[in-house]
């Protein structure tokens, strides 16, 4: 979802797109796959500038491979935009990092997510000196929202399975719970909506007011800490306030443009929203309206990809 976003928005700044389909190649067939990587790259020239999404999902193998052809026309410019690193988002994929490292120093400068993931990638031997931090997803559309109603609620939208936290819900604040795997335990306070699919999603949420949860998952939870959740983009888009932990990323920028609570715990979370005032709901509601404004219009990639540009282009 977010790479077709990035790519629409690239579309319209006048970017042309590489295709890289999901296959699983035979790379010991060199001669194949560089066959089809030239076919993929059959619109690239010298001196050219070529932003990857990364990953591409075909295997880290494949895009080393994919990133070393490239390297062969003369005078490229090439920006990796990183949206995950494999070998951090799932620790059983950790012997992939040598490998993930190399490949992103190919690059001629790199998008991070976060500070915090530029540190932790430097600390495994990332050397790349130009760097974009990108901060926040956007999360464009073009759907006419009513302002949400106040109301003491939490909406989350994730599988119980990814997020263990949800069976154990039994805090006063109802949760609304947006999964195509329901939870439906009287001991919980928790309603279950099933799940909603983009339009459909952001109203409803916008339609149920209260809050948007953003909170790690089970096991890998930490990655939370170094990446960027799209999630937190789809509640601001929907136009309601969050709460998010205070080791996300990017919870900074909710703390200081008030748009929800930052928290400790979800004890917290449920004792914030069971005392917040209207008055205050409607401050932070309007924070919300106004910041959400440079998410749906794409703001935050059409300037992140034009400050790669200019960065590739200039002597810092």
């Amino acid at each position: 979802m977010s790479q077709n976003m990035v790519t629409e928005i690239a579309n319209s700044l006048g970017f042309k797109e590489i295709g890289i389909y999901n296959f699983c190649p035979d790379l010991s067939n060199k001669e194949a796959v560089f066959s089809r990587f030239d076919g993929m790259n059959a619109a690239v020239g010298s001196d050219d500038i070529v932003i990857i999404q990364s990953p591409t999902w075909n295997g880290t193998e494949y895009d080393l491979a994919y990133i070393r052809r490239l390297k062969i026309y003369s005078n490229i410019k090439l920006a990796v935009f990183i949206h995950d690193v494999i070998p951090l988002m799932f620790t059983n994929n950790f012997y992939l990092m040598d490998q993930t490292i190399e490949m992103y120093n190919l690059a001629d400068l790199v998008i991070v997510p976060s500070q915090k993931m530029l540190d932790t990638l430097r600390g495994y031997g990332l050397t790349v000196e130009k760097v974009i931090i990108q901060h926040m997803w956007d999360h464009p559309t073009d759907l006419r929202l009513d302002s949400p109603k106040f109301e003491r609620l939490i909406n989350f939208a994730g599988s119980p399975d990814r997020f263990p936290f949800l069976y154990d819900w039994k805090y006063e604040t109802n949760l609304r719970l947006f999964s195509d795997k329901r939870i439906d335990d009287p001991d919980l306070n928790i309603k279950s909506e099933g799940w909603h699919y983009s339009i459909d999603l952001l109203n409803s949420l916008s339609q149920n007011g209260g809050f948007g949860l953003v909170w790690p998952q089970g096991g890998d939870g930490n990655y939370y800490e170094l990446n960027i959740s799209y999630k937190l983009s789809t509640y601001l888009a929907a136009g309601i306030p969050v709460i998010v932990p205070k080791t996300l990323s990017n919870a900074s920028i909710i703390e200081k443009n008030n748009l929800g609570f930052v928290v400790e715990n979800l004890q917290e979370a449920n004792d914030l929203v069971s005392i917040v005032s209207e008055d205050h709901y409607r401050f932070l509601l309007n924070n919300v309206w106004e910041y959400r404004e440079l998410l749906i219009r794409g703001d935050y990639t059409r300037k992140l990809l034009i400050d790669t540009v200019h960065s590739l282009l200039t002597t810092d």
